[in-house]
């Protein structure tokens, strides 16, 4: 009896480990890698200034007034919600809803708030400027990196997106080529986008220019963007987000643009808004190529690649 009892208890702690097993799994899908980490480090900081967990209002409070005079106001702001979904993923009180730990972060910001940084949007001048660079300098690297900019730019793809692209998601038809997101920032449940790119000209044409690596690599399976070593192979993994920023800032300062060293791979994107915005594209198309959800951060991109041309100025200089 006391050995079908145990074995009783032993069947039903397992299937309790399980079950927790498959919570934590599907607990842990719920939130993308990017903002995991993010968060880890968030809470990393709170207790390496001496913080606790779970936290009291209190502690919030106080390290919220040691950190506004250092850091970026967003950044404290992030790390309260690293904060509270850490309190409500373990089912406790939420200290970060506390009146005075809302009143002092929003004390933070109207005193110490600053304008968001925001990567200069590339022009089709500059691309172009790119691409004879790269052609006048030929190397396996430079005819990866043409690949890079000209389809993170004429796809008007994030940085995460671009170093997660894989050979399996590109197909090469006829009239170009059909890229499937299998997930991207706005598609986190994996229901699929496509992006349509069709053939351009010569000089900033992405389809010739991603068949172009592909032969020079020799690469049909996995990441499309790698690392080249010093002895000239090619790496197994992809470039990270860090190295696909270094090569935009590095071949936008071997062609002289003056604001190289604030260029990322957001430029790219951000530069794919401005310019067919200004070449006459309509609003719904550059959105839904962009796979953009918010309206209001396309129209921002346009608004601001028009500051010059549509300034009210304009019409004094012209009197």
């Amino acid at each position: 009896m006391e050995q079908e009892l145990s074995q009783a208890i032993r069947v039903k702690n397992a299937l309790n480990n399980l079950i927790e097993q498959e919570e934590s799994k599907y607990i842990h899908a719920a939130t993308s890698d990017n903002t995991r980490r993010a968060y880890q480090l968030d809470i990393a900081h709170f207790l390496k200034e001496g913080g606790e967990l779970p936290a009291s209002a209190q502690r919030i409070e106080d390290y919220l007034k040691k950190c506004a005079p250092v850091y970026n106001p967003r950044t404290l702001v992030r790390r309260v919600t690293a904060l509270r979904q850490w309190h409500k993923l373990k089912q406790l009180d939420d200290p970060t809803q506390s009146p005075r730990v809302k009143k002092t972060l929003r004390g933070i910001l109207r005193l110490h708030g600053k304008p968001r940084k925001q990567a200069p949007a590339l022009k089709l001048s500059e691309l172009d400027q790119m691409m004879h660079y790269i052609k006048e300098h030929p190397s396996l690297i430079h005819t990866r990196n043409k690949a890079l900019l000209l389809v993170g730019f004429f796809g008007a793809f994030r940085r995460s997106e671009l170093v997660a692209l894989t050979w399996e998601q590109v197909q090469f038809v006829s009239d170009g080529m059909l890229i499937t997101l299998w997930r991207s920032k706005t598609d986190q449940t994996g229901e699929g986008q496509r992006c349509i790119i069709p053939f351009g000209d010569e000089l900033r044409c992405p389809v010739r220019a991603l068949i172009d690596w592909r032969q020079a690599s020799n690469q049909f399976e996995g990441p499309i963007f790698r690392r080249i070593l010093k002895t000239g192979e090619i790496g197994q993994k992809g470039l990270s987000d860090r190295y696909v920023n270094q090569i935009v800032q590095q071949v936008a300062k071997n062609i002289g643009l003056p604001h190289a060293d604030h260029m990322s791979s957001h430029s790219l994107r951000r530069g794919f808004a401005t310019e067919s915005a200004r070449l006459g594209a309509s609003l719904p198309a550059i959105q839904r190529h962009g796979r953009w959800r918010c309206t209001k951060t396309v129209l921002e991109y346009i608004e601001a690649g028009r500051e010059f041309s549509d300034s009210a100025v304009n019409v004094l200089f012209n009197f």
